[in-house]
């Protein structure tokens, strides 16, 4: 390999990067930038080394992944250049530390953040790394390099910060002749990365659907048996496979060593893929959660309705923020962070429009999660409301419906119900028994006394009677005569209470009389 060392100074100005040039501060010649750089690397940090690197020209998302690669493939090409005398004041934009066939070596300085020069090596040369470190990899590192050893050993290629190196290295030569821009053994690697994640894709299929199986085995609630879990257990499974699947061809595909630019655009698909993929775990977690926690719901049945409408809200609610996330997460893979900011302004704007065009559904909405949090009223509780009365049939997102005496569905915004003054009544309510009967002012006292006792007699005798709310005496005096009063509470029991009241009102007339 022929190659030359020099400096050489470039008229042509470079573009600002503010990104880079905020995380490099202190590079401020080309000498310190190299010391920089052999002092992480050395040290194991390469994501301190990826500092002295212009990476702005790779997808923020796979930044961290290649950056890290092309830093310790740097390292080991400044380790077999010839030492030169780098100097620590340079008029120009670009300096150069090497000339090769396959690019140049070249640190290149740009305008930071109040005007600050600041240098690192050029994005030029990052993308052009791995075809300079297969020129150079096949060399001893040099006692004078470029690199500044200290004193230390040579960097170990066969680390596992770049595996790739290794299996680069150990390639027959037959299967490093380059077709179509990639040598043969990375065309073969394609079928091979997909091949091997189908098999772990199928291989984690069997503890994950054993699990969820048992997990879903594991409620007593009889409507367990309509629910078609199968279909839930078939989804999450999928789900987590392909997420794991394409994890693992994510970092099989860095086995390869592609070239930079191939090797962004396979990286940059596979997590835009993922993160597909991981949205799409999310919906079928949050379904499978959503009617686990409904179908092992062991509440009664009037406030089950109410859970359920809770859960069905939370599932609506965890679904939308899920892809929010997701629409966030591809922009910062394929953007830079003002892309970001600018999409969640224009969320913002758009979400105010969307409520102030929605208004009155979203209150209703959120007046729903109210009503299923706060639980002022169950399905089967008799609801009075502004006059009407009826017993409440179903609490949906928007509306809850009541049945009337007529048999008349009662449809209420349920915006209307969170801010009204309501009388519920559940199927277990107390009904009162009222008797009141005029007698003559003749009437004698110890008359009056014997019908005080034996009305007592006749409430305590009677099926359903709440003690403690038995009240018997008089309770006004009027034009009309004495007006005598029998109050009681009642519970529900195996006579209907209509029927109790009415031999309670012939009992108390007969004695009156």
């Amino acid at each position: 390999c022929m190659y030359m060392c020099n400096f050489t100074y470039a008229e042509e100005a470079t573009q600002s990067t503010s990104e880079s040039t905020t995380q490099v501060a202190g590079y401020r010649s080309p000498d310190s930038v190299l010391s920089h750089f052999q002092r992480y690397v050395r040290d194991g940090d390469l994501d301190g080394a990826m500092r002295s690197m212009d990476l702005t020209s790779i997808a923020p998302g796979v930044r961290d992944e290649i950056g890290q690669r092309s830093a310790l493939k740097l390292a080991l090409v400044l380790e077999r250049l010839p030492a030169m005398d780098v100097p620590k004041n340079v008029d120009a934009d670009v300096f150069v530390l090497a000339t090769t066939k396959h690019g140049d070596v070249t640190l290149r300085r740009h305008t930071g953040i109040g005007n600050e020069k600041l240098w690192q090596f050029s994005s030029s040369t990052i993308q052009s790394i791995t075809p300079i470190f297969r020129e150079f990899i096949q060399q001893a590192p040099l006692a004078n390099s470029l690199a500044v050893n200290d004193g230390g050993a040579p960097i170990n290629p066969f680390q596992w910060n770049a595996p790739e190196i290794a299996v680069w290295m150990n390639m027959p030569p037959s299967l490093k002749r380059e077709v179509l821009g990639l040598e043969i053994y990375q065309w073969i690697g394609f079928p091979l990365v997909a091949l091997i994640s189908w098999l772990i894709a199928l291989l984690i299929q069997v503890p994950v659907k054993l699990f969820l199986n048992r997990l879903a085995q594991g409620g007593t609630d009889i409507r367990t048996g309509r629910v078609d879990w199968q279909h839930l257990i078939s989804n999450t499974t999928h789900a987590v496979s392909w997420t794991v699947a394409l994890q693992a061809a994510n970092w099989l595909v860095l086995l390869l060593g592609l070239p930079i630019e191939a090797l962004g655009t396979v990286l940059v698909c596979l997590q835009v893929a993922t993160v597909i993929v991981i949205t799409r775990l999310g919906f079928a977690l949050i379904d499978y959660a959503g009617t686990w926690l409904s179908t092992h719901d062991k509440a009664a049945a009037d406030s089950r309705a109410m859970d359920e409408l809770l859960i069905a809200s939370g599932v609506r609610l965890l679904k939308l923020l899920a892809l929010i996330i997701m629409s966030v997460w591809v922009v910062m893979i394929l953007g830079a962070q003002g892309s970001v900011d600018r999409m969640l302004a224009g969320l913002g704007i758009g979400g105010i429009a969307f409520a102030l065009a929605l208004q009155e559904p979203l209150k209703n909405f959120f007046s729903s999660l109210v009503l299923a949090a706060d639980r002022p009223f169950g399905v089967g509780d008799t609801l009075k409301f502004e006059g009407l009365e009826g017993k409440v049939e179903r609490v949906g997102f928007r509306t809850t419906t009541m049945r009337t005496k007529l048999q008349t569905s009662l449809i209420i915004p349920n915006a209307t119900l969170v801010s009204a003054k309501l009388e519920a009544h559940s199927g277990n309510a107390l009904k009162v028994f009222k008797a009141s009967l005029p007698i003559a002012f003749e009437a004698d006292a110890a008359s009056m006394d014997q019908l005080r006792v034996r009305a007592r007699q006749i409430l305590e005798q009677a099926p359903g009677v709440q003690m403690p709310s038995i009240e018997v005496g008089v309770v006004n005096l009027s034009s009309n005569g004495i007006e005598f009063c029998v109050t009681a509470c009642f519970a529900k029991g195996e006579i209907s209470l209509a029927k109790v009241f009415d031999g309670l009102h012939v009992a108390i007339l007969a004695t009156a009389q």
